[in-house]
């Protein structure tokens, strides 16, 4: 069986069992779509179609990481630029010293249990309790994934670097250029009409109980308009992140990034540390997507750029064999972290088309 016609069986076997609603998959090698499929539903009851807007979750990092590499390079900063030059306020309680590797390679250890402080769409507000939060520890000495409070941050400094709003900067400086067409970051404003509706992110109060059946899944709830989770769209649109990453910031005919810009987000700005949110792993990050295999299922050693999201989904990048996959699900996963993932399994089944 070839790895295309692997990757789709174990994708339906997995929905015809109750395990997933709906999944979109794309597939490319060196620019060329290798597969562009839909299986199951977006929501109970409702085909999932392949233009439809799911929930990216925190791929959605991507755009800011795209946004950060591109401005750096333009001002002439480096990814060792304290935040506080940029967002002065940002300095308050011992977070002067931070740098912009630090906050996008999770390596900021916040003294708080909870991020709940930041779970607001009042940018001013989260931005605000971000600037007041303290640290555990010196910066760059522990990991920590901060799934939401660093990328208040992080679009504050594209707002004060380009001079226009966060979302703005997206949408004319990446978005437009890689022709994004059926993505929307967070939902349409009130009163506004926006072709492109995002579709919720199901999921299950309680994992089911192996030999019972699957509960119907239910609505899941998560910050639609946060800078970090709030993007929806396709896995083909999705995929143009990264494809535009391995081929040196070039996509639909525009230099949207220069080549020193891609090396800088692709580059392991850190490495060696155990992340508990992470099941204890040692993930390497690079400025604002991950670099590490281990987190896609890739084979050890590959050379890779990507996120995950939140149980549902993956995007990754091969920047030697040219192999980019985009696995986007309409509900979160009950499996836990490991190579056991369905997602994983058909990104280990991809690379069967360049190894």
């Amino acid at each position: 069986m070839n790895p295309v016609d692997r990757a789709i069986d174990r994708i339906r076997s997995a929905i015809a069992n109750d395990r997933h609603l709906g999944v979109q998959l794309y597939a490319s090698v060196d620019g060329e779509t290798i597969v562009d499929e839909v299986f199951g539903e977006a929501s109970p009851g409702t085909p999932l179609l392949r233009n439809d807007a799911v929930p990216w979750i925190c791929s959605t990092k991507l755009l800011g990481a795209m946004a950060v590499g591109r401005l750096l390079d333009e001002h002439g900063m480096s990814p060792d630029t304290p935040v506080a030059e940029i967002v002065p306020e940002f300095a308050r309680n011992g977070k002067h010293d931070v740098t912009i590797a630090q906050l996008m390679s999770h390596t900021v250890p916040y003294a708080i249990d909870t991020e709940a402080a930041f779970y607001t769409t009042d940018h001013e507000k989260a931005l605000a309790s971000l600037c007041e939060t303290s640290l555990s520890a010196p910066p760059g000495s522990r990991a920590q994934y901060s799934p939401i409070g660093s990328w208040i941050a992080v679009a504050e400094c594209v707002g004060r670097l380009s001079g226009v709003p966060y979302e703005n900067y997206l949408r004319q400086n990446l978005m437009a250029p890689l022709g994004l067409r059926h993505t929307v970051l967070g939902t349409p404003e009130p009163g506004t009409e926006d072709a492109v509706v995002p579709l919720p992110l199901y999921g299950w109060e309680e994992d089911p109980v192996e030999g019972e059946d699957v509960p119907d899944p239910v609505p899941a709830s998560f910050l639609v308009r946060h800078p970090s989770v709030g993007a929806h769209g396709p896995a083909h649109e999705l995929a143009r992140l990264v494809e535009c990453l391995i081929r040196g910031g070039e996509a639909e005919g525009h230099r949207v990034l220069r080549p020193e810009a891609v090396a800088t987000i692709a580059a392991a700005h850190r490495s060696g540390m155990v992340d508990n949110y992470f099941g204890g792993l040692d993930v390497s990050w690079g400025l604002g997507a991950c670099v590490d295999p281990v987190m896609f299922g890739a084979p050890s050693g590959s050379h890779v750029v990507g996120h995950t999201g939140s149980n549902c989904g993956i995007i990754v990048g091969d920047m030697e064999h040219g192999l980019v996959v985009c696995h986007l699900a309409t509900n979160e996963s009950f499996q836990g972290l490991g190579p056991g993932r369905l997602e994983s399994r058909v990104v280990r089944d991809l690379y069967g088309l360049v190894r």
